[in-house]
Parts: structure tokens; C-alpha cells; sequence
């Protein structure tokens, strides 16, 4: 995900801010059909086993009571926090219809759900665009690395092309600078939960010093969730409710390479968060 500005506040205090305000609950978009689960979400798609793109957040998003979710920036060292923080910010009714009008003008929601071109290599990215318009889910997936290349201005690549749809993406990659005053200031999001893979101990390569934390829940990593279907000693489960609070401080100050001790067995393991975003489904699905 597009990173935000540096966070000056250490992600523990903003939590706590973010916990403690009193913002009011907006209510979800009105024009919005039973199915659909966000706004706009860009999810980037290719051909690897579900493990692998467990981890994997949509580069764009935004929910269906209008908030931008967005990766909240990290200092540039290794290893990297387990868990990134999320920023969002609220975009006004007329920065929504300023999307939908460009997606429009880019011939994306004309009835064609294909504008990856037919040239997609084997094994290459392409991307998924889901949008809410019109009061039905436009569902359509391109090529984004099809980015129209001009040496004058104007650079409008022709609707409906392969190009159209790069260039759509592509702004959404930075909303801030695109939708300027239509787009609120920064807050914190606090995940309502976390899905978890458990697996091997990280690799430590360069051998750093990192001391293991344990497992703060009853009955060790074998009473979590359910085991991976690849016949792995892994395990995929989603924390929410008391189990995340009592494991959120834990989840906020381990990193990448943090291994975790087991406290049924004492065995070591790793593990892979993702935070639940709006319109999540199970994503342990397809891994148990």
C-alpha cells in the first residue's frame, strides 16, 4: 500500500488517541446494493498459493462509509514492525463523485470487466478494481503497469483501453495529491481484528539479536484457529475481542524477525499478520 507521511507520534500513543476520541459513526453509503462490501478496493492478483499473498493489503481502499484507508509510514530499518499502522481519512461526497467521474471518463464502467489487453504475461501482476457507481458493483481487472507514456500534454489515453485503466489505478495510488481539500486529515485506524498464520521461526539470516516473546493466550498456538490444509504444522486463525486485546501490545512491539514461544511445548514459530479491513472476508479461507 502507498505509504503516508512519517508519523511523528509512536503507534501506542496514536492508538490510544484513536481509542479515546468521540468521533461520530458515519452512516454506510445509501446507494449501495446487499453485495456490495467497499466503496472501491484495488487488489492485486497473481498466480501464487494462497500463502503467499496472505499478507498482501489492497493498494487502494475505501470503505463503504467513506473512509481512505491507506499504509501508515515505518522507519527504514530492518527488520520492519510485525504489524504496519493504518492511517484514514474521510473524503467528502464531492471528492467520491470526482472517482467516480474519472472512472467513468476512463471507460471502466461501459460493461467491459477485461482491459489487461490480452498481452498479460505468465505469472505477471494484474489488478483487481472494485467500484461502487451507479448503484451496482463494477467488477473489472487490468494491466497497471499499462501506463500511458506521453511527451506533451494532454496525456488522456483513449477510454476503455488497457492504458485507461493503468492510468485510473495509478492515481489512486496517491489520493492526497489528487483530491487535495476533499480528503480529511489523518488519523489512526484501529483494526476491529487480526488474521494470523502460524508458522516456522524467521529466518535470521545476518543473525541479529532479537529476543522471542511468548504466546499470551490459553492453550498455546495448538488451541488457535484451525491447521493449514497444506499439511504443515501451521495454523490460520482471526483475533478479535478479548483474544486481540490481549495480544495487541505484543502484536505492536514484535517485528519481522520476532520469534514466538509456544507455552504449551516451548517450541518456536513465526507469524504472519494481516489486519481485517473493511469488507474482509475469512482470510484464512483457501489456507485451512
Amino acid at each position: 500500500m502507498p505509504l503516508a507521511r512519517f508519523l511523528t507520534v509512536s503507534f501506542a500513543a496514536a492508538l490510544l488517541a484513536a481509542c479515546s476520541g468521540a468521533a461520530p459513526t458515519p452512516s454506510p453509503d445509501p446507494s449501495a446494493p446487499p453485495d456490495a462490501k467497499v466503496r472501491l478496493r484495488v487488489s492485486l492478483v497473481q498466480s501464487l498459493p494462497p500463502s503467499a499473498t496472505f499478507g498482501w493489503l489492497p493498494s487502494a481502499l475505501i470503505s463503504l462509509d467513506g473512509r481512505v484507508l491507506s499504509g501508515g509510514a515505518v522507519p527504514a530499518i530492518y527488520p520492519g514492525p510485525l504489524v504496519i499502522p493504518i492511517v484514514e481519512r474521510r473524503i467528502t461526497p464531492n471528492g467520491w463523485a470526482r472517482i467516480v467521474g474519472a472512472a467513468r471518463d476512463a471507460g471502466l464502467l461501459a460493461g467491459v470487466r477485461d482491459f489487461t489487453g490480452g498481452s498479460v504475461a505468465p505469472g505477471s501482476m494484474v489488478a483487481r478494481l472494485e467500484i461502487l457507481a451507479d448503484g451496482r458493483v463494477y467488477d473489472v481487472t487490468g494491466d497497471p503497469s499499462r501506463i500511458m507514456v506521453c511527451v506533451t500534454t494532454p496525456c488522456n489515453p483513449r477510454p476503455g483501453t488497457p492504458e485507461a485503466f493503468g492510468g485510473f489505478v495509478s492515481r489512486l495510488s496517491d489520493l492526497a495529491s489528487w483530491l487535495g481539500a476533499d480528503l480529511g486529515p489523518e488519523a489512526l485506524h484501529v483494526p476491529a481484528g487480526y488474521a494470523v498464520v502460524i508458522g516456522p521461526p524467521p529466518a535470521n539470516e545476518q543473525g541479529l539479536a532479537q529476543p522471542p516473546m511468548a504466546w499470551p493466550l490459553a492453550g498455546g498456538f495448538g488451541g488457535f484457529g484451525k491447521p493449514l490444509a497444506d499439511g504443515s504444522d501451521g495454523r490460520c486463525g482471526t483475533l478479535t475481542g478479548g483474544d486481540l486485546a490481549a495480544l495487541r501490545p505484543a502484536l505492536q512491539a514484535a517485528n519481522q524477525l520476532t520469534k514466538w514461544r509456544d507455552p504449551a511445548d516451548d517450541t518456536f514459530h513465526g507469524l504472519v499478520v494481516r489486519p481485517l479491513l473493511p469488507g474482509d472476508g475469512d482470510l484464512c479461507e483457501g489456507l485451512v
